[in-house]
């Protein structure tokens, strides 16, 4: 049977062989040739057991001259195919697939590109030669390459309401792509031509290449470093992580024009007048609110749920900041102020950020610890400004502000800084002390 189908692969040979300066000029049938060779060779491995170190069809395909057309044939078909992807102002490209049951976003260019590169891939992985399979795998990051660029084009032309526009959609098609490079930089075939690659750099003469039996030691290669895709990976990331940086600097920016009133209130003179859970939001917060709730609710819509989160906690500890510095040290607050302050901050800013964690006090530490220490009693107030005071410079076992401070719910908070925060009180008189 083996000397049959030997037979059958050198006559093969011969008439690939002497068709192929005939139709190498002639596009389309070339591909339609190298399609018929590659199922040839795929149908009588898989299905007859041809051994691998028998002469094969695919050593037509790789003499040079018939492997550099191949190639050249390979980028102009994924460049005009991936030109479909993206056409000029289009939205649809930028669709949810209509199977994406598990809601992660994956758009419809996304899945096509990615498709698109795993044509490419079983068309050359049965290559005997770790060198050619080495430049269809640099031909391949070319083409994520230029995709990544046509993603940033389409970013900068973008005008308007960028939550509204197709940066989340990009930002999905981005951590997609991520993702899947990340899951095929683990595997038997990427992994080989990685090594086959890091051999050749480092000027060694490459060695026998993975097998399955060393599918178990994988585990221990870093999936972001040490793959194929390293590079590739590192600069999908780096726009990925840009374009979540611009939603959530457009989110607090909106965020803090519309708090200017909300800080210059007069938190000094503001009254106790009703029980703590009888209040209502200050009214001037209601922009600020407003604001919140409509972007991070679109946001949510529209991103991937781990890219939202990183989007949401980074608005959160933006907007703990902002309030900090801008309202809590830049006033001054009088027993009904800080009242307010402690009931807009635990009653409503923290819980519109709960519903999508329930750790969301922790964003908003600053803010959190501030009313703390605002809210405390008078004289309680005096006596922990007094301790912190007297014990400045104390170390070790003597210094027991940290525990003073522990007491009423201040753990991030320095000494120095928690009497800071005492001298916003209107009621502490005293001429203000400042300690290192």
């Amino acid at each position: 049977m083996l000397e049959l189908v030997r037979g059958l692969v050198q006559i093969a040979v011969e008439k690939l062989n002497s068709d192929i300066p005939n139709i190498q000029y002639d596009d389309y049938t070339f591909s339609h040739t190298v399609d018929e060779a590659l199922g040839f060779d795929k149908e009588l491995r898989e299905t007859y057991d041809y051994p691998s170190n028998q002469p094969s069809i695919l050593s037509v395909l790789t003499q040079a001259h018939v492997f550099i057309k191949w190639l050249n044939m390979e980028k102009k078909y994924a460049t005009e195919k991936t030109d479909g992807m993206l056409p000029p102002n289009s939205s649809e490209a930028f669709s949810p697939l209509a199977s994406d049951v598990e809601d992660l976003k994956v758009t419809a260019c996304a899945d096509a590109f990615i498709t698109l590169l795993q044509t490419i891939t079983a068309r050359y992985e049965s290559l005997p030669q770790p060198g050619h399979r080495l430049q269809f795998l640099e031909l391949q990051i070319e083409l994520l390459d230029d995709f990544r660029v046509r993603l940033l084009q389409l970013v900068n032309a973008e005008m308007g309401d960028i939550i509204e526009s197709k940066v989340p959609a990009i930002a999905n098609t981005l951590y997609y792509i991520e993702n899947v490079l990340i899951d095929w930089g683990a595997t038997l075939h990427f992994l080989n031509l990685y090594y086959y690659k890091s051999q050749l750099e480092s000027g060694k003469s490459p060695r026998s290449p993975l097998t399955p039996e060393s599918e178990d030691s994988i585990s221990d290669v870093d999936l972001d470093s040490e793959t194929a895709f390293a590079d590739t990976l590192s600069l999908y990331k780096h726009m990925r992580k840009d374009l979540l940086h611009t939603l959530s600097e457009t989110v607090i920016m909106e965020a803090k024009s519309k708090s200017r009133a909300y800080t210059r209130e007069l938190w000094s003179a503001m009254k106790v007048e009703r029980e703590f859970r009888s209040l209502s939001l200050t009214p001037s917060a209601c922009p600020m609110f407003e604001v919140l709730s409509k972007r991070l609710h679109q946001l949510q819509k529209a991103l991937h749920a781990t890219l939202f989160n990183k989007v949401w906690r980074s608005v959160a500890q933006q907007l703990d900041a902002h309030l900090f510095e801008d309202l809590v040290l830049d006033n001054r607050f009088s027993d009904g102020g800080a009242l307010q302050l402690k009931f807009d901050v635990t009653r409503n800013l923290v819980p519109l950020f709960a519903q999508f964690s329930d750790r969301a006090n922790n964003y908003f530490t600053q803010l959190i610890e501030s009313c703390n220490l605002l809210n405390i009693s008078k004289g309680s107030a005096l006596l922990l400004r007094e301790t912190l005071l007297a014990l400045e410079g104390a170390t070790g076992v003597e210094d027991m502000r940290g525990k003073a401070l522990k007491e009423i719910g201040v753990n991030t908070f320095s000494p120095k800084l928690s009497v800071t925060i005492l001298n916003q009180r209107a009621d502490i008189t005293v001429n203000r002390v400042l300690i290192d």
